[in-house]
């Protein structure tokens, strides 16, 4: 006889076309409306709350009984939320004669599905809508993004200096962010290069999360040494991309080395004899070799280029004698 009732209820109601859509932020509230107008269709025994097939709150004037359900309540199962006390639900019924609107407060990823409110009228005869259906779309910053070498991906390199590599080698780099909703777009700069990854989405089913992970391979040159990785991710909750960075080391063989025209020295006269070793990273360095018994000093002062390589140029400083001529 029950069942039979409920089917009663439904063909003397109607449902209440098009879903509206509403897009919360996590940690925001929102207020999903369920019409009761009770000025037309009189006052309703009871009603009840879905997020798809999971029943999430249900209310009753005449029993006085008002309880919210499934995820709404997960907090007050927690025992390191206790501190929240009844606070703990985070669904609530705003009740008018005109509405009995979902408030759900604070937003979770998971809270994103298709609701309905069941109304269940004490006089079916006005043909009132008693199924109402409103879409809710949950969305999210990334929390984080983080870069690794492809090969260790357990240390965070962001914000570090990586190599050295060797001039014509590759190298793997991956770029991970977590807790956005949609999932970021990634994008890769490396100096003014824009570059392309592969990037692949994970969600966990379990409570939302998305973790996107994108891979890029560089093929080194000499003209990278010193520049900066950068990968950066955005979506549609975000103002300005979040981004993380490296700088590349890699090491270049020297470009040149060139000693100064040749110097004419004085016997018993101080002079200066100056090499230059110009493109190389890391600092070269320079040698001198003098004739055995001659006693000289060196100083040597570098400079770092446009291109992030070394120009060392190295003083050697003696004083001649008639033996070292031509030497």
């Amino acid at each position: 006889m029950r069942n039979f009732h409920v089917l009663i209820l439904l063909i003397a109601g109607s449902i209440k076309g098009d879903s509206e859509v509403f897009v919360a932020r996590t940690g925001d509230e929102v207020q999903l409306p369920c019409p009761v107008n009770s000025a037309e269709c009189g006052e309703f025994h009871s009603l009840k709350w879905y997020r798809d097939s999971s029943r999430m709150y249900v209310y009753s004037p005449v029993a006085e009984f008002s309880n919210a359900e499934g995820s709404l309540v997960d907090r007050c199962l927690d025992i390191s939320q206790r501190s929240l006390g009844p606070k703990c639900s985070r669904g609530y019924l705003e009740v008018t004669d005109a509405n009995a609107d979902l408030k759900i407060s604070p937003i979770e990823l998971m809270d994103e599905g298709e609701y309905r409110c069941e109304i269940t009228y004490i006089d079916v005869s006005n043909n009132c809508p008693v199924v109402h259906f409103t879409k809710l779309r949950t969305v999210a910053a990334p929390e984080y993004v983080s870069m690794f070498i492809n090969n260790n991906p357990d240390e965070d390199i962001s914000g570090q200096v990586v190599g050295p590599y060797s001039s014509g080698s590759s190298v793997a780099f991956s770029c991970e962010s977590g807790g956005g909703k949609p999932a970021p777009s990634v994008s890769w700069r490396f100096g003014e290069e824009d570059l392309e990854g592969e990037t692949t989405v994970d969600e966990n089913i379990l409570n939302g999360d998305i973790t996107v992970t994108s891979v890029v391979v560089v093929d080194l040159e000499r003209e990278h040494s010193g520049a900066y990785l950068y990968c950066s991710v955005i979506n549609e909750v975000l103002d300005e991309p979040l981004e993380t960075q490296v700088q590349v080391d890699v090491n270049v063989a020297v470009k040149s080395v060139f000693i100064e025209e040749e110097t004419t020295g004085q016997e018993d006269t101080e002079m200066v004899i100056s090499c230059s070793a110009v493109g190389g990273r890391p600092l070269p360095v320079i040698s001198w070799h003098m004739p055995e018994g001659v006693e000289f000093e060196t100083e040597e002062e570098s400079e770092i280029l446009e291109d992030e390589t070394f120009k060392l140029i190295s003083k050697l400083t003696f004083t001649p004698t008639k033996e070292e001529n031509e030497k």
